[in-house]
């Protein structure tokens, strides 16, 4: 699928819609700052619980647990976008139309 020419991002620490209306996902980006503490991270809509889930390891180092994933083709989600974090320091970044 042919990438649009340009994509909104928007950084969130804690569970956000960032779309009220039909949308598409192109690419996340995790890092967990927390030493022990795992973060799980969600993406969905109001029509599908989950289109996409993983979970960040909280790390006891001095660095961060990092996932960066790109869709190919992007999550589709009918309804609006949202995204959900459970635990962890988390800092996602979300690329979308």
């Amino acid at each position: 699928m042919a990438r649009p020419s340009s994509v909104k991002t928007t950084v969130v620490t804690s569970d956000t819609t960032l779309k009220a209306t039909p949308g598409k996902v192109w690419w996340v980006s995790v890092t967990n700052s927390h030493a022990t503490d795992n973060a799980a991270i969600e993406i969905s809509d109001g029509s599908t619980p989950d289109r996409w889930a993983t979970v960040v390891p909280g790390l006891d180092t001095p660095a961060s647990s990092h996932v960066s994933v790109v869709f190919d083709p992007p999550i589709a989600c009918d309804t609006d976008i949202r995204i959900d974090i459970t635990g962890g320091t988390v800092v996602a970044t979300v690329a979308w139309t």
